[in-house]
Order: structure tokens, then sequence, then C-alpha cells
């Protein structure tokens, strides 16, 4: 190639980084071709420029065929639903033959998403050539005013201006990553660990009744309102390994997905990924479940994504590690009775989806992202929907009830009723469930309440001495002393406790 040729290989890629500040997708130097994208004006189509001798036309309809594929994988990746390429020759001669079909229309790809414009630059009409591509791309005609003389002088401070261009912005993106520490990832890991000394101080971390009363995902309080415990149990942990291995597992893969989300993108892949794995777990466990393990899955997801996004850049990186962190951590689930797979697994579809909706920064706009997005809701809508369905229908009223009778002793009546209320209108509640209820109704002076409360529970459950007692208390206000005592004699006879003796004792002297 001559000087010429040279010169204006460096000057165009001189001018679309420096001045339209294009960014490198590609440089190979020994090829002589060169790939640069507008990521700030959508509307700029890619360019693509080659110096190359171009003898025979049949070797342009090689290279426009392996450039249309190539182009159309860039798209892919790129999240664009079309494409536009300006793609540059620059030749010593014309290539031989009928080059009428290449050059000086547009060529569309069989799916009709990406548009080739191919423009020559041959040595012979440089300057004519040029002027074409000029007007072509809006470009000042000054840009590319040719000497009469190019010299080996002129083609080396091009090329070394690219070359600095380019050294440069690598070396302030590296400065940029180095600098860039993941603050968000070590925020959420102190957050978790505040929480878990909060909660351990306030009663023990591994108490059932301490983690609900805190905030873990649990379905009676669900069903009555509270829908902040999707949110909170992300904070919580059961146990210091619990909370070590959450931590761990977000210190490894939280920093990658910082750095290349961004840190808003990672702040909504992280909560609202959680609150999809809370949602999966809250309509398909019935358990207690709190951790941060969902939104860990969730960072796992959005990592994934970047396979699908990005294949040949992240598959045989990032791919391999998360996919095999992904398979470990489920098989452990798998064969672990504690571990709530459904909270996981949720987490990990959630962060996939979150991060096809999000995409990565400074990507145009793709329907493919509004895809992901819609699916995400109308899945999180759907299990939402099944799951409040759950709570209208019978469960199990045994864990309910243990979290109502430490709500009692800890005096909290409100958190009391809601569960109870719960259980009365799902089906759910049974004998010590009515009782309960009616001890609340008999603290709020509901009397009537309170008789009939006993009454079901006593027709549930006939050994509950509370119930007795509770249904003696109330006869005893209404002046029926005949049947109080008969109450009161039952509950001392199927309980140990000398409280109901005393009872029965006070009420004989209160007869005589």
């Amino acid at each position: 190639m001559s000087f010429q040729e040279q010169y204006v290989f460096w000057r165009l890629t001189n001018y679309f980084l420096g001045v339209e500040k294009y960014r490198l997708i590609h440089l190979h130097e020994e090829k002589q071709e060169l790939w640069l994208e507008n990521i700030s004006q959508k509307k700029r189509p890619v360019i693509r420029i080659q110096m190359k001798e171009l003898s025979w036309v049949n070797v342009v309809e090689r290279d426009v065929t392996h450039t249309l594929h190539v182009t159309e994988n860039l798209r892919k990746q790129m999240g664009r639903l079309k494409l536009p390429l300006i793609n540059i020759y620059i030749t010593p001669f014309e290539p031989m033959g009928d080059i009428s079909p290449f050059f000086g229309q547009t060529i569309t790809s069989p799916n009709e998403k990406v548009k080739l414009e191919n423009i020559l630059l041959a040595n012979e009409q440089m300057q004519e050539h040029l002027e074409l591509l000029i007007k072509k791309l809006d470009i000042p005609e000054e840009t590319f005013i040719l000497s009469n003389e190019i010299t080996k002088e002129m083609v080396a401070k091009e090329r070394e201006q690219v070359i600095t261009y380019i050294t440069a912005k690598v070396n302030e993106e590296q400065k940029v990553a180095r600098n860039s520490k993941p603050i968000v990832t070590y925020s959420f890991i102190g957050l978790i660990v505040a929480a878990f000394l909060w909660v351990t101080l306030q009663g023990g971390s591994t108490d059932t009744f301490n983690l609900i009363k805190w905030g873990g995902k649990f379905n009676p309080l669900i069903y009555a309102g509270e829908w902040w415990r999707f949110i909170s149990p992300i904070f919580l942990h059961s146990g210091l390994i619990h909370l070590a291995s959450n931590a761990v597992m977000l210190y490894i893969v939280g920093a990658w997905a910082e750095r290349i989300y961004g840190k808003w993108r990672y702040i909504l892949i992280l909560l609202l990924g959680g609150i999809c794995g809370n949602i999966a777990s809250f309509t398909l466990n019935m358990n207690l479940s709190v951790g941060a393990s969902t939104a860990v899955f969730a960072v796992m997801g959005a990592l994934l994504y970047l396979v699908v996004l990005k294949p040949n850049l992240y598959a045989k990186t990032i791919g391999t590690s998360i996919a095999s962190l992904v398979a470990i951590n489920l098989l452990i689930d798998v064969f672990s009775t504690q571990i709530d797979i459904a909270g996981h697994i949720g987490g990990l579809v959630g962060g996939f989806l979150l991060a096809g909706a999000l995409s990565l920064p400074k990507q145009f706009f793709h329907w493919r992202r509004l895809a992901y997005g819609v699916s995400l809701v109308a899945i999180t809508i759907l299990f939402l929907y099944f799951g409040f369905q759950k709570g209208e229908q019978p469960y199990d009223p045994m864990p309910a009830n243990i979290a109502v009778q430490q709500y009692l002793q800890d005096h909290n009546k409100k958190e009391a009723t809601k569960i109870i209320d719960n259980l009365i209108e799902s089906g759910s509640a049974d004998g010590y469930s009515y009782t309960y209820a009616s001890s609340i109704a008999l603290q709020n002076k509901q009397i009537d309440k309170a008789e009939d409360m006993a009454n079901e529970a006593i027709s549930l459950d006939k050994d509950i001495p509370e119930a007795h007692y509770y249904l003696s208390f109330c006869y005893r206000i209404q002046g029926n002393i005949e049947g109080a005592l008969k109450e009161a004699d039952t509950a001392k006879q199927l309980s140990s406790n000398t409280f109901f003796d005393s009872y029965y004792d006070e009420l004989q002297k209160s007869k005589e």
C-alpha cells in the first residue's frame, strides 16, 4: 500500500475517534482493519475501515457476505433492533468486474436488520471518492484535503495520534476500574451485618419469633397486608454461618456485577431481585424464611444474562464461573431441608429478567428489553396472585399459633389479631387458634365474642384447658356462676397447672 492509502486510513480513524468521539470496537493492525461505533449518537452508523487490495469483484462479494454476518452478531450484542454500517474500502485500484451491485446502493441482510453501504476509496480517484464520503457522512469539507505529496512522516504522525488516543482511553478506563470500588456491595454487606447484630441483641438471630418480629418472610402476616415482609427478609439471617456464607458469596459476585452494570442498575438488581426471590418463596414455601441469598442469586442471574447478551465476550470467563456457582448452590439446596430453594430460584430468574430489562450502561433501547421487563412484571403478578390465593385456603395453623402465643406474651395484640383473623377467614384455625381469639376478645372486653370463640375452640378440641377457662371467665362476668364452675372444673381436670386450681377455689368461695 502506498503512503496515500495508509494516510487516508489513519486520518479517517483519527477524525472519527477524536472529532466525532467514536469508540473503537476492534482493531487488527496486521489486517489493517478496524471497527468503530458512536455510543453517544444513535443515528450515526457503525463504521468499518479496511485497507485491502480488491483485485476482483468476487473478493468484494466474499468480504461483503462476511461483513454482513459479523455485523448481525454485533447488532445482537449491542441490543439494536436495526444497525446501519458504513463499510469503507481503501484500495490501490478498483476491482476488476461489475462492482455496481456492491457500491452506490444499500445492501440489506436476509432478516432486513442490517443495512450496509460500501464506499470505495481507490488510490486513482482518492480525492473524488473522499468527497463522496464527506457528503455521505456529512463531514466538514476541509477535513480531508489531500496534499500532492504524502510522506512517511505524515502517515506516522496520524498513526501515532490514533495509537496515543486509544492508549489514553484504555488507561483511563483501567484507572476508573481500579479506583471504582464496589461501594454498593460493601455497603450492603455492612447493612446485613448491622441487622444481624441488632437482631442478636434483641433476642437472638436463631430465635424463630425474633426473626418474625423483625421482618422475616412469614406468610400469615403477609396475608394480613404486611407487604414490606417481601423486602425485610433480605437483611435478616439465622445464625452466624448463614450470615457469613451470604456475605462471602456477595463479596465474590457482587463486585463483578457492580462494575459491569454500574451502581444504580446493580442496586435495582440486588433489591428487586431479592424481592422476586421472596415472592417466589411466599407462593411456594409456607415456612419462615430470611436471608440475603435471594439477592445473591439475583446477582448471579444478572451475570448469567451477560452470557446471553454477549456470548463471545463472557461465555468463557464470567459465564463458566457463575454457572458453576449456581449449579453447586442449587445442588446443595436440593439435599438440604432447611434451605429455601424456591427463594433461590426466584431470585435467580428475577435477576436474569431484571438484567435483561435494564441492560448494560450506554446501550441503546431495544424491544428485547421491554420483553424482559413485561415478562418479569407478568410472572411477579402471577406469583403474587397464587400466593395470596393460598392465604384464602386452609393451611397448617401450628406455626401461626406459635407466633400468636409469642406476640401475646410480648403484649402485642395488634400483630396477634392479624394472624388470628387470617386463620379464621381462611378456615385454617384450630382449637388453639380460637382459644387465642377468645383471649384477645376478653382483653378487648368483647365478652360475647370471647364466649363464641371459646365455644368454637372446645367444639374443635375439648382438651384445651385454657379454652374452658376463658369460657368460665365469660360465664362469671355474665353472672352464670354454675356454668363458670363447670368449665373451671374441666380446666382443672385437664391441666396440672395450679393456676386453674386456684381459680376454681376462688369461684367456689364466691358462690358461698
